[in-house]
């Protein structure tokens, strides 16, 4: 799934002194294991039933804590599925902006998703 219709046009397009062409191009990625692939979509499929299940109670995307630079990171679940489809098709995920001021109420971490879907599952 190739997302690159959904950017705005370069404005760099043609110009023999765009910037970005000093910079050497990223290696490819290498070729997800059949074992990657299986977990990934297995995570997919998690991911689309948490927003199912949380997105009408409010929850907004999933939160991780970053230790590199040692914040968190908030993403809404369209780009959490767009991240997952572009890696099952082994390609770069696109450029995206995350939510200015995304209030942290709105989101929950990837281990309170599995729980809360298991506790449901449990009735």
């Amino acid at each position: 799934m190739n997302s690159n219709w959904q950017l705005p046009p370069d404005p760099f397009a043609n110009d023999p002194n765009d910037p970005a062409s000093f910079f050497e191009d990223d290696e490819p990625f290498p070729p997800l294991s059949d074992e990657e692939r299986a977990r990934m979509k297995q995570d997919l499929k998690l991911m689309r039933e948490f927003r199912r299940v949380l997105a009408p109670k409010g929850v907004q995307g999933i939160f991780f804590y970053c230790e590199d630079c040692t914040e968190e990171h908030f993403y809404d679940w369209d780009i959490m599925e767009a991240n997952m489809l572009s890696t099952l098709a082994e390609e770069q995920s696109a450029v995206h902006e995350p939510s200015p001021n995304p209030d942290p109420h709105n989101y929950v971490p990837w281990d309170y998703c599995l729980g809360y879907l298991d506790g449901i599952q449990q009735r």
